[in-house]
């Protein structure tokens, strides 16, 4: 096809599908993924095709969204949030053994159980930063708690990777000297780039967007060469832009670039997903997001509570980070090329793990869309009967002072 008549048919598939989300009080994710679902490869009319052009403007949008991610989560920050993060992201590791005991079960042994962890483990990035942004969580508390976990977990991704990719094609440890010098390069960049990346951002007009451009794109595809995330590294370049006196000019210039770019990445999604062979894996796929979202609001209510966010912040934390996505597709992809695993049960990781994160996304964004009134339902729902008779006690005394001062 036509790269610009591609180019349209995206933009115009892009619009349509945001203006009927919209209509029906969805997620605009839920839209470009359906989109990609319904006029894919595997539809009844295959308009779009995974091709360079969806691919180059996914990849511009993963990068944007993590890179705007990190503009809200300065070092600074992080670093006073450390402990916090370290305990509410190492309680989250229970997450994994969702998969590898699922993987169990279904007989597709040990090595399986590791790819299945690893699928049920990781939350979505791009998907929740999309979420955090589009319906302004950002300011929640247990949004903060929630960026420093998904931080913890594209972290631990590269020992996940790095390990399944060492044992499975036998690697050795130069595999690891690339995301050593991607780590120290940036802790340079810290404590001695600040002041020439000022002078750089003083640019005005077209020179300012490609600067900015050339850097998100440049840092983050130079550190995926060296074996570092690109995800993780654009959050990085933008923690370490998030204290820059051009913070704001920077945002505005390059909100548009995000979400359009970030709808192609959903696009994208949804044309990774074979629906028809995922079908046949449907209950354990279902049953298997059923009990992730289950863990996870549990796990995330513990790990907010040790980390002193309140009650009704800790369950928001855990609905937060139901949504699974992009690292959760690379891991199978890589499960899908490892001969040491039967086809079948290669097979069976594909299917469930697409339906899976396809569920995921869209039960996700419907929390978030609902995001308030679901967090105070369950909130009220799960406190003790001491805790509610002290609730409605306090609500009956403010009503009698409201009725007072009338």
């Amino acid at each position: 096809m036509n790269p610009v008549l591609e180019l349209g048919l995206i933009a115009l598939g892009l619009y349509l599908a945001a203006w009927v989300s919209k209509r029906l009080g969805l997620a605009t994710i839920v839209g470009y993924i359906v989109l990609g679902l319904a006029f894919g490869p595997g539809s009844l009319v295959p308009i779009y095709t995974p091709s360079e052009t969806v691919h180059l403007f996914g990849e511009l949008g993963l990068i944007l969204l993590l890179f705007f991610m990190g503009l809200e989560f300065s070092p600074a920050r992080f670093a006073e949030g450390g402990r916090a993060i370290v305990v509410a992201g190492t309680i989250d590791l229970v997450n994994f053994a969702v998969g590898f005991g699922a993987a169990m079960l279904l007989g597709y042994g040990w090595l399986a159980g590791l790819f299945l962890g690893g699928i049920t483990y990781i939350s979505s990035s791009g998907v929740i930063a999309k979420l955090l942004a589009e319906r302004k969580l950002l300011a929640y508390p247990e949004a903060e708690r929630t960026l420093g976990v998904l931080v913890y977990e594209d972290l631990a991704m590269i020992v996940i990777l790095g390990g399944l990719g060492l044992l499975t094609s036998g690697g050795g440890w130069q595999e690891f000297v690339g995301v050593a010098a991607v780590l120290v390069a940036y802790g340079v960049l810290l404590r001695w780039g600040r002041k020439p990346l000022e002078r750089l951002l003083s640019r005005e007009g077209e020179t300012f967007v490609l600067l900015l451009v050339a850097l998100v794109a440049l840092g983050a595809m130079g550190a995926d060469r060296l074996g570092f995330p690109e995800a993780v590294a654009a959050f990085l370049i933008g923690m370490m832009l998030s204290e820059s006196d051009h913070k704001e000019r920077l945002e505005e210039t390059l909100v548009p670039w995000r979400d359009v770019a970030a709808a192609a990445f959903f696009l994208e999604f949804g044309l990774s997903v074979e629906l028809g062979a995922a079908l046949a894996f449907a209950p354990v796929a279902l049953g298997l997001a059923a009990v992730t979202a289950l863990v996870n609001l549990a796990s995330g209510y513990a790990s907010g509570r040790a980390t002193e966010l309140s009650h009704r912040a800790s369950l928001g934390h855990g609905l937060m980070l139901i949504p699974r996505g992009e690292f959760s597709l690379v891991i199978v992809g890589l499960a899908a090329s490892v001969t040491a695993l039967p086809e079948e049960v290669r097979a069976g990781l594909t299917g469930i793990a697409s339906l899976y994160v396809l569920t995921l996304v869209i039960v996700g964004s419907v929390i978030f869309v609902r995001y308030d009134r679901i967090n105070e339902r369950l909130a009220r729902l799960l406190l003790s009967p001491a805790a509610r008779r002290r609730l409605r006690e306090r609500e009956r005394r403010l009503a009698e002072v409201s009725l007072g001062d009338g």
